[in-house]
C-alpha cells in the first residue's frame, strides 16, 4: 500500500491530505498530520471526498440527452464531433454573441481550469460570462477596487496578534471563513481568546462559533451598511479618527465624512434593532484597543449592499490606524504579488450600455441575476450556454424563470462531476475528473493566507473510466473546432504527456518567490511555507491606485452612496412585524457535489424553514408542521423548525436545495429538499449594480399554515 500526500479542494484552507492507495485504488483518505500548516486538521467534507471519488452516480463517460432524464453515453471522439458541430452551426447563424459560459466556484481551485476556459471563451468569441461569485463575493472585488485601485487586495484580520476582532455575517466553526485561507479557524480564534484577544459577532443568529462568553450583536438583516456607519460617525464624534495616517495615506476623507454624518448612532438604532448605547460602546471598543482587525462574509456580501458594507468595514480599520498593523488587517503577499493582477484602470469607465441600463464585468462576469432575461431577450439572445463545475438552477435567484429560460436554449453542454439539477436539462454532459485525479497547485489562496504558503499535488490516480480534466476536455473541443489548442502544441505527446507544460505560466508566477515546482513537489506535504505577514508594505507596494492613497469615498460608489439613503428611508417605515428570510449555511453539504453523500445528507435530511419559538408562538404554527413561504416572487413549501438562536422576525433556509428532478445524482433525490431561490429576486433591480451582486438574504416573506390554503 502506498501513501500519497495530497490536499482538499473544497474550500479555501486546502488542508492537507494523506491517501492510500493500493493497485492503483484509493482506500482511505486521512488528514496529513505532518503538513506544516494544516497540522493534521481537516472537515468531514475533505475526508468525505472519498466518497465523491467513488460514488456509482457519478458521470464517467460523455452524455448526451435523448430526451427527460434519459442520457445515452457516447465515445469523446463522437461527442467532441457533434458538440464541435452545433457550436459552428450556432456560430455561423447568430455569431459569437449567441454565447454564454456560467463558472462554478469549484473552478477557484483548480489551477489548469483557469487559463483553459480563458482561452476557450475567447476563441470562441464568447463574453457573455457568468459565475458563481455574483451569488456570494462580487461585493469584495468592487470594494476593494474601489478603495485600493485593485480586485485582489484584502487585508486579512491579524488573528494571531489581534486584541479585538469583529466578525461580520461570518460562521468560521461552519464555513471555514472564506477570503481568508486559514487552516481549523476555530482553534486560531479560541487561542486569539486566551490571551486575551476580544472576539465580537455580528449576525441576526447567535451562530455556533460564538461561545458563551463571547458577545453577539443579533442585527437585523441587510442592516450591516449602517451599523458600520454609526460605528464611524461616533469614533469621528469622539475624534478618535488617526489624522496622521489618513494625511498619509488616505484621500477623500471629507466623503466619508458626508456619509456617515447622517447615521448616528441612534438614528439607526431601530434599522439595525440594536440599542444605541451597544453601537457605541461597540465603536469605543474597536478604536481603543491597542490593535483591532475586522472581517465579512457572506451573511454581509448577499444583501442589497454588499459592496458599501466592504467599503465601510475596510473604513473602520483605516481610519483607526489598524490597516497594515501588527494585531490590525494585513495583505498576504503569498508566492506572487496577486494585487498588481486585479489592478483597475480609472483612465476609463467601466461602465457599458446594455438593454439593462448601464452595466460593467466584476472579475469577468456579468450578473448573475440576469442570466435567465439575457437567454429570453428578444435581439441578440443567448442560445448557448458552456457549464463548468456550476449549478445555476439551484443557485441563482428565481428558480423556475431560470428553468424556463434554459429550456430556450439550443445547446447546453455541462462539465461536470454529476449530472445535477442543471444537468439535466442540457445537452451533453462531460465527465470531470475529481480532485483526487488531477495534478494541482493551491492558487486559491493566493493573497488571503493566514500562512502563506504554496503547495502541488500530483494526481493521487488516474482518472477513472472516461472521466477527464477540465483542461483536456477544454483543449480537445479547441481542436475539433480549428481553434488553437494544447494539443497542437509541438512539446505536446499525448501519450507520454509531461503535465508540467501545463504548469509552465504558474513556473513563473513561482519565480517572484524564488522557486519553481520541482522545489514545491520535493519539499515534505508537496508544500513551501513562506514568509510570514508582513506589516509596513501595503501602501507603498501593493495598494494600486495611481496615488497609492487608500480612496476614502470612491467615485465609484457614489451611486450606491445615493441609493443608501433611500434604502435606509424604506428600513425606517417598514413594519416591525416584517419577516426576513437569511440563508443559512448547513455543515453537512457543500453545493452540489456533497448532496449525493447519504452518511452526510441524512444528519440534516431537508432545508428546513428555521423560526424562533416566540415567532411561531405568536403566529399558531408548530414544530415539524408544513408552512408556506412566500413573497412578491414566488412560493415555497417547508417543514418548520424551532432555533432559538435566531433573531425574532428572522427566518433562516439553506439554499442550494430543490433536487426533485435530479435523476442522475438518486441520494440528492431522495432527500430533495426546497429550492428556497423561488423566494429570491431575479433580473434588472434584482442585483447590486455597481458588483453584480445578488440580493439573496434580507428577503421580506410571510408564512402561514399550508391547511389555510384548503
Amino acid at each position: 500500500m502506498e501513501t500519497i500526500k495530497t490536499f482538499c479542494r473544497v474550500c479555501e484552507p486546502s488542508c492537507g491530505l494523506e491517501a492510500k492507495v493500493e493497485m492503483g485504488k484509493i482506500i482511505a483518505i486521512a488528514a496529513d498530520k505532518e503538513h506544516p500548516v494544516s497540522r493534521g486538521f481537516v472537515c468531514h467534507k475533505g475526508i468525505n471526498s472519498l466518497d465523491i471519488h467513488h460514488d456509482p452516480d457519478r458521470v464517467n463517460f460523455p452524455a448526451k440527452k435523448i430526451s427527460e432524464h434519459h442520457f445515452e453515453n457516447l465515445s469523446w471522439p463522437q461527442a467532441l464531433e457533434e458538440i464541435a458541430g452545433k457550436i459552428q452551426t450556432i456560430k455561423k447563424t447568430y455569431g459569437s454573441s449567441a454565447f454564454a459560459s456560467y463558472i462554478g466556484n469549484p473552478m477557484g481551485f483548480n489551477v489548469l481550469a483557469g487559463p483553459a476556459m480563458a482561452s476557450f471563451l475567447m476563441q470562441l468569441g464568447c463574453y457573455k460570462n457568468f459565475n458563481a461569485g455574483t451569488q456570494d463575493c462580487s461585493n469584495k472585488f468592487a470594494g476593494s477596487e474601489a478603495v485600493f485601485g485593485t480586485s485582489t487586495l484584502h487585508p486579512l484580520p491579524d488573528i494571531e496578534h489581534t486584541d479585538f476582532c469583529l466578525i461580520i455575517g461570518s460562521n468560521p466553526k461552519v464555513s471555514h471563513m472564506s477570503f481568508i485561507s486559514i487552516a481549523n479557524p476555530m482553534e486560531k480564534l479560541k487561542a486569539a481568546k486566551k490571551r486575551g484577544a476580544k472576539m465580537v459577532y455580528v449576525n441576526p443568529r447567535r451562530i455556533e462559533s460564538a461561545e458563551q462568553d463571547d458577545e453577539v450583536l443579533q442585527l437585523k438583516p441587510d442592516s450591516d451598511a449602517y451599523l458600520l456607519a454609526a460605528l464611524l460617525h461616533e469614533i469621528d464624534s469622539l475624534n478618535l479618527f488617526n489624522e496622521d495616517i489618513i494625511k498619509a495615506h488616505g484621500k477623500n476623507i471629507q466623503g466619508l465624512r458626508d456619509f456617515i454624518q447622517h447615521y448616528s448612532a441612534e438614528k439607526v438604532s431601530s434599522v439595525c434593532g440594536l440599542a444605541a448605547d451597544d453601537i457605541k460602546t461597540l465603536a469605543r471598543n474597536f478604536a481603543a484597543a491597542k490593535s483591532a482587525s475586522a472581517f465579512m462574509s457572506v451573511g454581509a456580501n448577499m444583501g442589497r449592499q454588499g459592496t458599501l458594507v466592504y467599503w465601510l468595514m475596510h473604513m473602520l480599520v483605516f481610519v483607526t490606524g489598524n490597516l497594515d498593523k501588527k494585531g490590525g488587517n494585513i495583505y498576504s503577499l503569498g508566492f506572487y504579488p496577486a494585487a498588481k493582477a486585479g489592478r483597475f484602470s480609472s483612465e476609463k469607465s467601466p461602465w457599458f450600455d446594455s438593454p439593462y441600463g448601464d452595466m460593467r464585468v466584476v472579475r469577468g462576469a456579468l450578473p448573475g441575476n440576469l442570466l435567465a432575461d439575457m437567454i429570453s431577450q428578444e435581439n441578440d439572445a443567448i442560445r448557448v450556454l458552456f457549464i463548468i463545475g456550476g449549478n445555476p438552477l439551484l443557485s441563482i435567484g428565481g428558480g423556475e424563470k431560470l428553468k424556463q429560460a434554459f429550456k430556450k436554449l439550443e445547446l447546453i453542454v455541462c462539465v461536470d462531476l454529476y449530472r445535477n439539477a442543471t444537468g439535466e436539462l442540457a445537452h451533453y454532459v462531460l465527465p470531470a475528473a475529481d480532485m483526487l485525479e488531477r495534478a494541482d497547485l493551491n492558487i486559491i489562496g493566493l493573497g488571503l493566507q493566514s500562512v502563506p504558503h504554496v503547495q502541488y499535488t500530483d494526481a493521487v490516480v488516474k482518472p477513472q473510466f472516461e472521466r477527464k480534466p477540465e483542461w483536456w476536455i477544454l483543449g480537445k473541443l479547441e481542436q475539433a473546432l480549428g481553434l488553437r489548442s494544447v494539443f497542437e502544441n509541438e512539446k505536446f505527446d499525448a501519450e507520454n504527456f509531461n503535465e508540467d507544460i501545463l504548469f509552465q505560466r504558474t513556473e513563473k508566477m513561482l519565480q517572484h518567490s524564488g522557486l519553481n515546482l520541482q522545489q514545491i513537489k520535493n519539499a515534505p506535504s508537496g508544500t513551501v511555507t513562506l514568509p510570514p505577514l508582513d506589516p509596513g508594505r501595503l501602501y507603498s507596494e501593493h495598494i494600486q491606485s495611481d496615488d497609492k492613497k487608500v480612496d476614502c469615498c470612491p467615485a465609484l460608489l457614489q451611486e450606491s452612496i445615493k441609493d443608501s439613503h433611500k434604502i435606509f428611508k424604506q428600513l425606517c417605515n417598514e413594519s416591525p412585524a416584517q419577516m426576513k428570510l437569511i440563508n443559512l449555511r448547513n455543515p453537512y453539504t457543500h453545493n452540489s457535489w456533497f448532496q449525493n453523500i447519504e452518511k452526510l445528507l441524512s444528519k440534516r435530511p431537508e432545508n428546513a424553514l428555521y423560526i424562533h419559538p416566540q415567532d411561531a408562538q405568536e403566529l399558531g404554527l408548530s414544530e415539524g408542521e408544513k408552512v408556506r413561504v412566500k413573497n412578491i416572487y414566488g412560493a415555497v413549501t417547508a417543514t418548520l423548525a424551532f432555533d432559538k438562536r435566531l433573531r425574532t422576525k428572522v427566518l433562516a433556509m439553506t439554499h442550494g436545495w430543490g433536487n426533485q428532478n435530479s435523476s442522475g445524482m438518486k441520494i440528492a433525490a431522495k432527500y430533495p429538499g426546497v429550492n428556497v431561490n423561488e423566494l429570491l429576486p431575479s433580473g434588472p433591480g434584482s442585483y447590486e449594480k455597481i458588483s453584480n451582486q445578488a440580493h439573496m438574504t434580507g428577503i421580506p416573506v410571510a408564512i402561514e399554515k399550508v391547511s389555510q390554503l384548503a
